[in-house]
């Protein structure tokens, strides 16, 4: 039972660093900087678009915005021949909108892809079958662009898994939109 957790465990932890180091293969921004890294793997980076903020409720500490995610194809290619997308070609895709609910009080966000409103729970494991590691990234983008203000700032979410805390935001992203 013990070896089995310890192998569950360190099998997490490399799935942690491989993609920790997989988004370091990506270009972190795009487009003058407009464009910024909120999610990617395989081949595929997402980026958040600055420009494209709109803000549809300022009532603070309640907020919302809706912000458009660019995905970006990188060339496989490429990466045989580099071990990174930095520099190489990409196929821009077709945006799409994701629109987030804010509270600042309780620093807690909700989100809407289409139709219904999720909540977002900073004390959950995120996985790309869910399709939410990119939702607190690109929330963060969103906020910093409409108010030139961190959201998440230094709040820390639960890992249930790893049994620790983990900064929500990384530092690297607040150093990609220069604040």
């Amino acid at each position: 039972m013990l070896k089995g957790i310890k192998i569950a465990v360190f099998t997490l932890m490399i799935m942690l660093i491989s993609t920790v180091s997989a988004f370091a293969t990506y270009p972190q921004t795009m487009s003058n900087g407009n464009l910024v890294l909120v999610d990617a793997g395989m081949g595929v980076g997402r980026y958040a678009d600055r420009t494209s903020v709109v803000v549809q409720k300022y009532a603070p500490p309640y907020y919302q915005i809706t912000i458009n995610v660019v995905p970006v194809q990188f060339s496989d290619e490429y990466w045989r021949q580099h071990k990174t997308y930095e520099g190489g070609p990409y196929t821009v895709m077709e945006a799409f909108p994701l629109s987030f609910r804010y509270n600042w009080n309780t620093k807690t966000i909700s989100f809407q892809r289409t139709g219904d409103w999720n909540y977002w729970d900073i004390n959950k494991v995120h996985s790309h079958a869910d399709g939410d590691p990119l939702i607190p990234y690109t929330a963060e983008v969103a906020f910093v662009a409409a108010y030139n203000m961190r959201f998440f700032d230094n709040k820390m979410g639960y890992n249930p898994i790893l049994n620790n805390y983990n900064r929500v935001i990384s530092e690297s992203l607040y150093s990609a939109l220069g604040i």
